[in-house]
């Protein structure tokens, strides 16, 4: 049977238009066929010979026709409610401090006793709703997002945990599964994670409204705020970050935003990439394993136990995930450049992840997260060698950053998304289909080409979350197709490396051989340092300094861990050593200012935070603590 008859078989009788050669096909889109190995049909399907330009040129195009996209949508909303809501509760507060048990957390305290009984509670939701979609926030528990739903299908892009069954998971103990959680500060779920945060509601005049969430990291005294964000005529919403170290010291940087997906066996992960990296920074293949199988598949990670998959290799702006049987999915957008990490969790698909299901949830069923952050990895040391390290947070400085959330219809995949749309495009059989989702209502042009040959450039009204589907037939697999929607800043070419990376994440065998064994402990402690184990960084920056008692790396170390403790005059030895070394070291004098100015040593506070501001890396943070001098503050 002919590609054409098979598609009348499908959807019926096919209306041809005698102007333009094109098909309406009545009843809505085509049915997209998928590989029996679930890989990308670009690399599986068996493709023709490549047919010539005339006849690509002749090609017939099939698309499904839209309502008119100049639809009027209202201004968004935002309201609280109180809501019952079925929940484990967390109790007994542990009377021991936590320097004991992990003195990263000082001042938190842990949390020891968990509920295996539910009892109805009352909860502040927060709901931003438009048109197209709705959002659920929940500032009583950490500020997360709840859970987000199309409106018009019921699709759960955000996983809405129907309970609060609070578990032993996070840094002081209580996490519930499920929505957006907000992480900033160390390694792990963050500690605010189950208690009350700040928020803030408002109506914004161009229409939006926003939910601002927020709360201060007690160990770094770090500042996080976040504005969820729901536009008026769009199907997606933000997350806009601002984190802020109002300390004259280095902090640990830790941020991931951690999302929840369901978990079903007909989920593929579309998630860019050409390997992934271990928590300890050791890089495997992506997406095909050592084993060959296809790790985007959920249901092909039916061994093992539980699986992070940090991704890298491409310089993209987005990934997703998309349920083929249920026929929707859901993805994330920023730019890269602000956002670089894109982590998979899942539990594993055995009875020791089952175990998690029953923990967590009553009846919402399993869950894997689609995670964003700042760092490539979440970074756990480990014995493998390699450049991946730990973060820090410079003294007295901020970052910003926006996150695009959006639900998947229709589409078959995730191909390509920008702030304004996502695409899928699959080429097999030597047939071209495009499905484009667009977040708002738009006219655009859709553009294609064949290597050099346009063969389609039209004009298309597309409404918001509604699949908008073309296929061209006997369309080859070389030279490669390339679509665009430059309204909706889609442009996608199959398979197209373009935006591979070279980036190593190896680190050759004999590259430590030749670094002094100082630096390489001043190293080792400037890593515990950054990942606040301070105990464990003084030890060995001692030993470095016992090493080599005027090593630099070893003296500013000292000084810096001297000036947390409030040991000042210790402190200050150390620093003094090292502006011995150069007197011009910006670092050092940095330090060195700080340690003044504790004392109350004014005159020498404003001598050394002078030179160390004609360094730019210490230059905003030198000007301030100046500023600080100068009014007395």
């Amino acid at each position: 049977m002919s590609r054409l008859n098979e598609l009348r078989s499908q959807t019926g009788a096919l209306i041809e238009d005698p102007n333009f050669r094109r098909y309406h096909v009545p009843g809505g889109p085509v049915p997209m066929t998928r590989p029996t190995r679930g890989h990308d049909p670009l690399r599986v399907c068996a493709w023709p010979p490549f047919l010539s330009a005339l006849a690509v040129a002749l090609a017939c195009a099939l698309t499904v026709p839209l309502s008119a996209s100049s639809q009027t949508r209202s201004a968004a909303r935002i309201s609280e409610e109180t809501r019952v809501i079925d929940t484990y509760p967390f109790s007994e507060p542990d009377p021991i401090p936590i320097l004991v048990s992990d003195a990263r957390l000082y001042p938190y305290h842990a949390f020891r006793g968990y509920s295996a009984t539910s009892e109805p509670r009352e909860w502040k939701v927060v709901k931003l709703e438009n048109d197209l979609i709705e959002v659920f926030v929940l500032p009583e528990a950490g500020g997360k997002v709840w859970g987000a739903v199309v409106k018009e299908t019921g699709h759960e892009f955000i996983y809405r945990n129907e309970v609060m069954k609070f578990r032993d998971i996070a840094l002081r103990g209580p996490w519930t599964s499920g929505g957006i959680e907000f992480n900033f500060g160390v390694i792990g779920h963050t500690p605010a994670t189950a208690t009350p945060v700040d928020y803030l509601v408002r109506e914004n005049p161009d229409g939006s409204v926003s939910c601002f969430v927020g709360a201060m990291d007690l160990p770094s005294r770090t500042h996080w705020r976040v504005e969820i964000r729901l536009p008026p005529d769009r199907g997606y919403f933000e997350t806009r970050a601002l984190w802020y170290n109002p300390t004259p010291l280095e902090q640990p940087y830790y941020n991931w935003m951690t999302a929840a997906a369901f978990a079903q066996d007909d989920l593929e992960l579309y998630v860019p990439g050409g390997s992934y990296l271990e928590h300890s920074g050791r890089e495997r293949p992506w997406p095909e394993d050592e084993a060959g199988r296809f790790l985007p598949l959920y249901r092909n990670n039916r061994f093992g136990g539980h699986k992070s998959y940090h991704v890298v290799g491409e310089l993209n702006d987005f990934f997703g995930g998309y349920y083929h049987d249920d026929g929707y999915g859901w993805g994330h957008w920023a730019r890269y450049e602000e956002m670089p990490g894109q982590k998979m969790w899942l539990w594993a698909l055995s009875r020791q992840g089952g175990v998690w299901e029953d923990l967590l949830t009553d009846t919402d069923g399993q869950y894997v997260e689609f995670q964003a952050g700042r760092l490539f990895v979440q970074y756990s040391p480990g014995e493998h060698e390699n450049p991946v390290t730990q973060a820090a947070f410079d003294p007295l400085s901020a970052s910003a950053w926006t996150e695009t959330w959006f639900p998947l219809e229709g589409t078959g995949g995730l191909s390509d998304a920008s702030r304004e749309g996502a695409m899928h495009v699959e080429l097999g059989d030597s047939v071209l289909r495009v499905v484009v989702n667009a977040f708002g209502d738009v006219t655009d042009t859709l553009r294609i080409w064949a290597g050099e040959l346009l063969i389609e450039n039209s004009v298309v009204d597309l409404v918001a979350l509604e699949p908008f589907e073309v296929m061209i037939f006997h369309v080859a697999s070389d030279p490669p197709v390339r679509v665009q929607l430059p309204g909706l800043d889609l442009d996608y070419t199959t398979g197209s490396r373009d935006r591979a990376l070279s980036r190593p994440f190896e680190t050759d065998p004999s590259a430590w051989a030749g670094i002094p064994e100082a630096d390489r402990l001043v190293y080792q402690a400037r890593e515990l340092a950054k990942g606040r184990r301070y105990g464990e960084a003084r030890a060995v920056f001692e030993e470095a300094a016992g090493q080599e008692p005027w090593n630099r790396g070893a003296l500013l170390g000292l000084a810096d861990l001297a000036l947390r403790s409030a040991r000042y005059e210790e402190g200050l030895e150390h620093a003094r050593r090292a502006l011995q070394l150069d007197t011009y070291d910006a670092a050092a004098n940095f330090v060195a200012g700080n340690l003044y100015r504790a004392l109350g040593r004014d005159m020498d506070a404003r001598d050394a935070f002078g030179w160390s501001a004609r360094a730019v890396a210490f230059r905003a943070a030198s000007y301030v603590r100046l500023g600080e001098v100068m009014v007395g503050a």
